[in-house]
C-alpha cells in the first residue's frame, strides 16, 4: 500500500477550512480570528472549544484536546488516517475554500492581529496606577494587600464593539495586567471589568484580553533563575503575597501554561496549579514542555479543600 507523503496531506488540508469541517457537527460562532464552540472531546456548558483556520489547528482550554483536521475527523468521526485522507481528497461530501480565498483570510487576520496588539498597547499605555480606584476595591475584597507591581493597573476602556458600526462600548473601569512576550515587551493587556463599587462586573465573561496573550505572561516580578507560574491575577497576586521574595509570572489562561515562551534565564519552574481537572492538566502539560527545554520543574497545589490560591487566602472551600 503506497505511502502517503506529508506534500499530499499538506495540499488536501489546503483544500478546506478547519471551522467549515468541525462545524458540519459543531456549532461555532467567530471570536475575533477564531471560532469557538462547546468542546465535541468532553462535555460543558461553557464554551472553551477554539478553532484557528489560518494555523488549521483546534484545541480545548477545557480538557487539553488539540489537534489538525485529520486528527478531528479520526477522533470525533472515527476515522481512519487513509479514510480521513480519502475524503478530504473526494471533496463532493465536504466543504472546500478557494486557495485565493485563503491567503485573503490569512492576511486579513495578520492584519486584525497587528491592530488588536496596537489597541491594547494604547490601552495600557492610558492605564494609571490603581490605587484610589474600583482596581485597588477589587484587590483588597480578595484579600490581596500592599503595593502592586507596575504590570497592574486601573483604566476604563470599552468592553466590546458593534459588530455592524465597529463603534467602540461605553467605556467600563477595569484591572489592567500586561501581557510581555519573550522579549519583555508589552503585546497585549487582560482586562478585569468591574463595577465602580470593585466588584466583577455582570457580563458573560468579565475578564477579557486583548492583544496578543498566547505565548506571553503576565510578570508579578523580574526574570530570575527561578519563578513561579500560576494561572490568573488573583492568584499571581496572591502568592507573589505568600512568598514576597520569589517571582511570581501569570499565563493568564489555564489552556495558555505550556505555551509560555520562556527567557533562556529561567532554568527552574514552580508550577502552581489550580485544583480541578484543566488545572491539573496544564499543570502536567506545562512541566513536560519545560522539562524538555531543559529546565527544572516542580508543580505545587493548594490544600485539596480550596479550588485555588486565591481561595486559600480567602478560606473559600472548594
Amino acid at each position: 500500500m503506497a505511502t502517503i507523503s506529508k506534500a499530499e496531506t499538506d495540499e488536501v488540508k489546503a483544500r478546506h477550512q478547519l471551522s467549515a469541517i468541525i462545524g458540519r457537527t459543531v456549532k461555532l460562532r467567530k471570536a475575533g480570528n477564531e471560532y469557538v464552540g462547546l468542546c465535541p472531546y468532553h462535555s460543558e456548558k461553557s464554551p472553551s472549544f477554539r478553532v484557528n483556520d489560518s494555523k488549521g489547528l483546534f484545541h480545548c482550554f477545557g480538557c487539553g484536546a488539540s489537534g489538525d483536521i485529520f486528527k478531528y475527523l479520526m477522533d470525533i468521526e472515527g476515522l481512519s488516517f487513509r479514510e480521513a485522507f480519502a475524503a478530504l481528497a473526494d471533496a463532493a461530501n465536504l466543504p472546500t475554500v478557494d486557495p485565493k480565498q485563503r491567503q485573503q483570510q490569512a492576511r486579513a487576520e495578520t492584519a486584525d492581529r497587528a491592530a488588536a496588539i496596537l489597541s491594547a498597547q494604547a490601552q495600557w499605555h492610558d492605564a494609571r496606577t490603581i490605587r484610589g480606584t474600583p482596581a485597588e476595591l477589587y484587590l483588597r475584597s480578595r484579600g490581596i494587600m500592599g503595593d502592586m507591581p507596575p504590570t497592574i493597573r486601573f483604566a476604563r476602556v470599552p468592553a466590546w464593539k458593534n459588530p455592524k458600526t465597529g463603534a467602540d462600548g461605553p467605556a467600563l473601569p477595569a484591572l489592567i495586567a500586561a501581557c510581555q512576550n519573550r522579549a519583555g515587551k508589552i503585546v497585549g493587556v487582560q482586562r478585569i471589568f468591574l463595577t465602580k463599587e470593585g466588584t466583577k462586573a455582570s457580563m458573560a465573561n468579565p475578564k477579557l484580553s486583548l492583544g496578543q496573550v498566547r505565548g506571553c505572561a503576565l510578570r508579578l516580578g523580574p526574570i530570575a533563575p527561578h519563578i513561579i507560574l500560576c494561572e490568573g491575577p488573583e492568584d499571581g497576586l496572591t502568592l507573589r503575597q505568600k512568598h514576597p521574595r520569589a517571582s511570581v509570572w501569570v499565563s493568564l489562561g489555564t489552556g495558555a501554561m505550556p505555551h509560555i515562551e520562556l527567557p533562556d534565564v529561567i532554568r527552574r519552574v514552580t508550577i502552581a496549579g489550580d485544583n480541578n481537572a484543566p488545572g491539573r492538566l496544564a499543570a502536567e502539560t506545562a512541566s513536560a514542555a519545560f522539562i524538555e527545554q531543559g529546565r527544572e520543574v516542580q508543580a505545587i497545589y493548594p490544600p485539596r479543600k480550596f479550588a485555588d490560591w486565591n481561595d486559600e487566602l480567602m478560606g473559600v472551600l472548594a
